[in-house]
């Protein structure tokens, strides 16, 4: 294939290709017109630049000298040609520039300088109704994130809510790398099919072995697949749903509380963790020496030790040794949480 078939093959999917071959086409046709009124009419350069534009512009003024017939001829040929063409250049120039498609290209190319620019963010694989509460609560929270969705219709609602997102399938290892993958912080997987997200899975494992991922499960058969897979962390809606609804029955205060703790929207008093640092201030001291009550206000109500991530230690004692990779579980107001990351983490 040669250049200019690429070119007009380009052209008819992509308005900035249909613009630069319109602009070409009317360059080529300028060039023609200046050689053809120096050969035909013998006209100088200059000359012949000017004749060619105000034929093809159609501004009516008098020829640069009387043309002969196959000048005339030429003229004629010029000014058919060159209309056709100036319109075509025209409607191209406002469909890239002024239309609703150049403003919603416009749009797109923030949004992937945006999503270029995440750092330490979180990737969303699904706009559903399960995917719009993870970003409503990163909204409000101010977690940096975005969206992969294969349903334009979502992506379009989500331009319009300024949610950034990408449209195309989130087994892409294209697609996942245009998200930021190798920058991410965790994945989340929340598709309505438990196949895609599997696939999901397998594809971000695939490209990173260290990074987190949490995957919806919609039947319980499928949970060991999705962990098999390399989901990190594998959510039955539907089990975790049930389960909070009976205890919910038993205890009401005690769901009541642990929401407000994990609400987005909540500003008082929050539940968040910390991972202690390798080689920090408390990576083998005691929690009593420690002191991190009293220095932040915060109170760390359990401690799940590093050797063993399904066991809390809950409310430890002042004997009680921190290693590196301990996570506290910490309760307190934003202002005593935030000093409490400083403590912990004073470099992050």
């Amino acid at each position: 294939m040669s250049p200019l078939q690429i070119l007009i093959a380009r052209a008819t999917r992509d308005p900035l290709a249909r613009l630069r071959l319109a602009l070409l086409i009317g360059f080529i046709l300028i060039c023609v017109g200046v050689l053809g009124y120096i050969l035909i009419e013998h006209y100088t350069l200059l000359n012949a630049l000017f004749m060619t534009v105000i034929t093809l512009s159609t501004v009516g003024y008098e020829e640069v000298q009387p043309l002969h017939a196959a000048g005339k001829i030429f003229t004629i040929v010029l000014i058919v040609t060159g209309i056709g063409t100036a319109t075509w250049v025209l409607t191209t120039f406002v469909d890239v520039f002024v239309s609703e498609t150049a403003l919603k290209r416009s749009e797109r190319s923030r949004m992937d300088s945006d999503i270029a620019a995440l750092k330490n963010h979180y990737i969303v694989c699904g706009y559903g109704r399960i995917g719009q509460q993870i970003i409503q609560g990163y909204k409000q929270n101010d977690v940096p994130y975005v969206v992969i969705e294969q349903d334009p219709g979502r992506v379009a609602q989500m331009s319009i809510d300024n949610v950034l997102c990408i449209e195309g399938d989130g087994a892409d290892d294209n697609v996942l790398i245009s998200a930021g993958l190798h920058r991410a912080r965790c994945m989340i997987a929340v598709t309505p099919s438990d196949a895609v997200n599997t696939f999901v899975v397998l594809s971000a494992r695939g490209l990173r072995a260290d990074l987190f991922i949490v995957a919806r499960c919609d039947s319980l058969a499928n949970e060991s697949k999705l962990l098999r897979a390399g989901a990190n962390r594998v959510v039955s809606t539907h089990a975790l749903g049930g389960r909070w609804m009976a205890t919910l029955c038993v205890n009401p205060a005690v769901i009541d509380f642990v929401q407000a703790m994990v609400d987005a929207e909540h500003s008082g008093t929050q539940l968040r963790e910390f991972v202690i640092p390798e080689g920090g201030e408390f990576d083998g001291t005691t929690f009593g020496n420690a002191a991190l009550r009293k220095r932040t206000g915060a109170l760390i109500v359990a401690v799940r030790k590093a050797s063993n991530s399904h066991a809390f230690d809950a409310n430890p004692d002042d004997a009680y040794t921190l290693h590196a990779q301990d996570v506290l579980i910490a309760i307190g107001t934003p202002v005593q949480l935030r000093r409490l990351s400083v403590l912990v983490n004073p470099l992050k």
